[in-house]
């Protein structure tokens, strides 16, 4: 089924056997060459979403939910961005190609364009809403509403521009809506201190226009102190990530981490109270995830599975305890091969999970041993090996502590959007990957993403260097 993403959005296409060319009317002929097994498909810039038509209560509520549907898009949460993080991280081979998972980053592979387009999309969304919902006059729509629908939108932007800043660096700021392309260029790359200062200054808002109370599929208040204790950690502000996770692991009639460590995904969950903020899918807005991963003897598409390290580490009860249930396995002919087992619970309708309360006791670990307080950091440590059922850790200096922090995280998050983004911002990747993948050598430009090449060509954006 094809997928096409409107305002002229470029749009990754699930990788298929056999390189594909497609060809696109838009005015101008233009041939996209799918070079890596993939095709893009562009939709007529003259495309406008309904949820794009927002002048009353109705319709604001119409677009706040097609905000978290394109932030569940094939190639934003739902499948593409969260790739991103694990399938260059060393520890997930890609079956179909191996450009990601070899690091062979290339401008013009459709896997950065179909992500950087999905982004821009949701971004573009929230602007209308942002832009729009302070002139509703609909006499049914109370302030209250109408800040909650501020404030997710809000936050939406702030979680976009925190994905594209970790991914690609500085990117451009587009900060009021269009439907139509000729618009929405031109724009030049911001620094990537003014993209992060445009995140905080969109969580601030969503801080203050947000309620307190428990959504684990909508942005609130506990929402954003969640996103903003990550914020800090990625800019080394250990204090501020500290607080913010303190005030969200505080809530633990909310947010807590659940036992046996596969119960939170186990087949029958409805949602669990590890999640802070997850994507829901349904038979009729679907997940790739669960299909993408599972073995073919499972109805599955098989195109990306663990790495034989990986394999090992988790299986071995004194390194991967019970997150061996992260991989799923099937032996034939004596051959046996392993899986994500991560989404499993009904076909299609598995939720994406973005913010989880393991990363804020991970997050506050880290942030603690950087601030020299050891035996607080290895207590949040600990309770995270000890819910997967590892023992405890003595460590003696904040290097060994951070050090074991990064390789929880690698173990905890293998099949979300983190491994690599973690890589990159702790100075880490080279090492790690060469450890792997003795024949690659790491290139520091290999830290951030390609612009997409079309980006570079058609709206004159600078490359990041090395590309």
């Amino acid at each position: 089924m094809k997928r096409i993403l409107d305002l002229n959005t470029i749009k990754r296409f699930k990788p298929a056997a056999k390189k594909v060319a497609v060809m696109t009317t838009l005015g101008l002929g233009l041939v996209l060459l799918a070079s890596c097994g993939e095709f893009l498909e562009i939709a007529p810039k003259e495309t406008i979403s309904e949820e794009l038509a927002i002048v009353d209560k109705t319709s604001l509520n119409t677009a706040v939910r097609g905000a978290y549907r394109r932030l569940g898009n094939a190639g934003y949460y739902g499948e593409g961005y969260v790739n991103l993080g694990f399938i260059p991280s060393g520890d997930v081979i890609y079956n179909v190609f191996n450009n990601v998972s070899d690091l062979n980053f290339r401008a013009d592979d459709g896997a950065f364009a179909g992500s950087w387009a999905a982004i821009y999309a949701t971004i573009n969304l929230v602007n209308h809403i942002i832009e729009k919902a302070p002139q509703i006059t609909d006499v049914n729509l109370t302030d209250a509403q109408r800040n909650a629908a501020l404030g997710e939108a809000h936050f939406l932007r702030g979680l976009a521009y925190f994905d594209l800043a970790r991914g690609w660096g500085g990117v451009p700021l587009k900060l009021k809506p269009t439907s139509d392309l000729s618009q929405d260029t031109g724009i030049p790359r911001a620094t990537l201190e003014q993209t992060y200062k445009q995140v905080l200054e969109d969580l601030d808002l969503a801080e203050q226009l947000l309620p307190e109370q428990l959504n684990r599929v909508r942005a609130t208040r506990y929402t954003v102190w969640a996103l903003k204790a990550r914020f800090y950690l990625y800019n080394k502000n250990w204090t501020q990530a500290v607080n913010y996770a303190d005030k969200v692991i505080a809530l633990n009639n909310h947010f807590r981490l659940v036992a046996p460590f596969n119960s939170w995904f186990s087949a029958g969950v409805v949602q669990t109270q590890e999640s802070i903020l997850e994507i829901a899918f349904s038979a009729q807005n679907p997940s790739a995830l669960r299909t993408r991963m599972s073995l073919l003897s499972r109805g599955g598409e098989y195109r990306y599975r663990p790495s034989d390290n990986l394999v090992a580490t988790l299986r071995n009860p004194g390194t991967g305890g019970h997150r061996r249930a992260l991989l799923d396995s099937a032996t034939q002919a004596g051959t046996t091969q392993y899986a994500g087992a991560l989404y499993y619970r009904s076909p299609a309708t598995d939720p994406s999970y973005v913010i989880r309360i393991a990363e804020l006791y991970l997050i506050r670990s880290e942030a603690l041993a950087q601030l020299g307080n050891l035996p607080k950091a290895l207590l949040d440590l600990n309770l995270i090996r000890n819910r997967a059922g590892l023992g405890n850790l003595s460590l003696n200096n904040d290097t060994e502590v951070l050090a074991a922090v990064l390789e929880e995280r690698r173990l905890e998050f293998l099949w979300e959007a983190h491994r690599y983004f973690d890589l990159s911002r702790t100075g880490k990747l080279k090492e790690k990957i060469e450890q792997l993948k003795p024949n690659l050598k790491i290139q520091p430009h290999l830290n951030l993403f390609p612009i997409p090449i079309d980006e570079v060509i058609l709206d004159k954006l600078q490359q990041n260097p090395g590309y």
